[in-house]
């Protein structure tokens, strides 16, 4: 059974989900999934950067909240193309489940699909395409991202790790949907 999953826009965070999506990227193993160090700056200033790319439209930032309206985790759109202010028809997407013990559940699919809705059905003009990429030792993603439509267009190798790229077209996945 998929988890019920909402996004809950950034700008409307409680002080206490704020808290919470700092202790996220504070988080030495989540920070090492997404190939980024852990955050050092204070949760204020954290708030700031956030709500500021938000404003600017560099990047389109949810929290996922479970069935009970708890916080579990982010879901995010940014490096639109082109660049704002000109009208993107692309993007790339984030996710991060903050709790382990949430993993494997099935809450990273359902955020993906809940974001791939906002950015095909929601946001104005609706995206074209959506890509991201994953290590290429994480095959879980990779299948969760599989699972909602993404195929892969390339793999990149680095002397420390093998990139796997991925995308969604807005045909592709109202295809899917219908289907």
């Amino acid at each position: 059974m998929t988890p019920h999953v909402t996004l809950k826009p950034v700008l409307d965070f409680t002080p206490a989900e704020w808290r919470t999506l700092h202790s996220f990227f504070r988080d030495r193993e989540l920070a090492a999934w997404n190939d980024a160090k852990p955050i050092r700056m204070p949760e204020w200033l954290f708030r700031r950067v956030m709500q500021e790319e938000e404003k600017t439209g560099e990047r389109a930032g949810f929290g996922l909240l479970d069935g009970e309206g708890r916080l579990i985790g982010n879901a995010e759109l940014y490096d639109f193309r082109p660049s704002p202010p000109l009208q993107a028809t692309t993007a790339t997407l984030g996710i991060m489940v903050g709790y382990p013990a949430l993993w494997g559940q099935g809450y990273g699919r359902a955020g993906v699909r809940a974001l791939l809705h906002w950015a095909f059905a929601v946001h104005e003009p609706a995206l074209q395409r959506v890509r991201l990429t994953t290590f290429g030792h994480n095959r879980r993603a990779q299948r969760a991202f599989a699972a909602c439509g993404f195929r892969e267009v390339a793999r990149r190798t680095h002397p420390e790790r093998v990139d796997v790229h991925m995308e969604i077209t807005r045909e592709e996945w109202q295809r899917g949907a219908e289907g």
